[in-house]
């Protein structure tokens, strides 16, 4: 099995995000995770690529065998963007535009395993929706063939949060690989295990395209993103969620909840691996 997680390196100084992302990697190496995913936030954007990434940084990740996730621009609650599946071309232009921006910085000084996007906050109908995030993929498509980018479906309020509809994007698309949060989900199917299992049974037909699981618990009353490890009555089903579609060696199994902490991502990692050996 293959794992990874996201260290939350923030836009700080320069110095201290470097000494974080060193920081990450040695729990990576002691843990023996191979990726890490790094979030591009508005802020380190607005910073410039060159200004964040440029120098120390990019000569850490250049030199190091672990592989990179690019978690790009991820989604603020305070904001009703509708994103790269906008109905209106301009504003939609507008943010394809910035991740070419970052593709193209990235691809010409170190490519990323994976560069992680979302769709957007829900302001029309799917359809409409729907449409508009087709033509935003075959622009990049066209633009990068072959450069590995994933969607994910999303939070409360997005294009991309009802499973339906999740579902019906990757049978329109059928070369677009997808990131699967754990937590998202079952809180989309307002913690129903059973229909849970139904969408995990619907995921499975397109496991060939599963580039991550993302793995947060979840249950009612308890918020979005627990750890596994917590004690939750009614949580997330990991076995089930790894019997279904977590065999894949591909796969990545993500830990985003508990930042570099490398006691509670063991904890994480176990849970995980006791899941499997059902």
């Amino acid at each position: 099995m293959r794992f990874g997680f996201n260290p939350r390196i923030d836009a700080t100084t320069k110095p201290e995000m470097v000494q974080r992302l060193r920081d990450a990697m040695v729990a990576a190496y002691e843990l023996d995770f191979d990726v890490i995913e790094i979030s591009l936030t508005d802020r380190i954007f607005e910073l410039g690529l060159r200004t964040v990434f440029g120098g120390e940084l990019l000569d850490i990740m250049s030199t190091s065998p672990l592989r990179f996730h690019l978690h790009l621009f991820p989604p603020d609650e305070r904001e009703g963007d509708p994103g790269i599946s906008n109905a209106s071309a301009y504003p939609r232009s507008v943010q394809l535009r910035r991740l070419t921006q970052v593709i193209e910085y990235f691809e010409a000084n170190h490519p990323m395993q994976l560069y992680l996007v979302h769709a957007g906050i829900r302001t029309s109908a799917f359809e409409t929706h729907l449409k508009s995030l087709r033509r935003s993929l075959d622009a990049l498509d066209v633009l990068y063939p072959g450069v590995p980018l994933a969607l994910v479906n999303d939070r409360p309020g997005g294009v991309l949060e009802r499973p339906p509809d999740f579902l019906e994007l990757l049978d329109a698309s059928p070369n677009l690989r997808y990131v699967f949060n754990t937590g998202l989900a079952y809180r989309s199917v307002d913690y129903n295990r059973e229909a849970y299992s139904w969408l995990l049974r619907s995921l499975a037909r397109f496991e060939d395209r599963l580039a991550e699981i993302q793995w947060s618990n979840g249950a009612p009353g308890a918020g979005l993103n627990k750890p596994l490890h917590a004690d939750l009555d009614r949580g997330l089903d990991v076995r089930r969620t790894i019997q279904v579609i977590g065999r894949n060696p591909a796969v990545v199994h993500l830990f985003d909840t508990v930042g570099g902490s490398v006691s509670a991502l063991a904890r994480e990692r176990r849970v995980v691996y006791n899941g499997a050996r059902f």
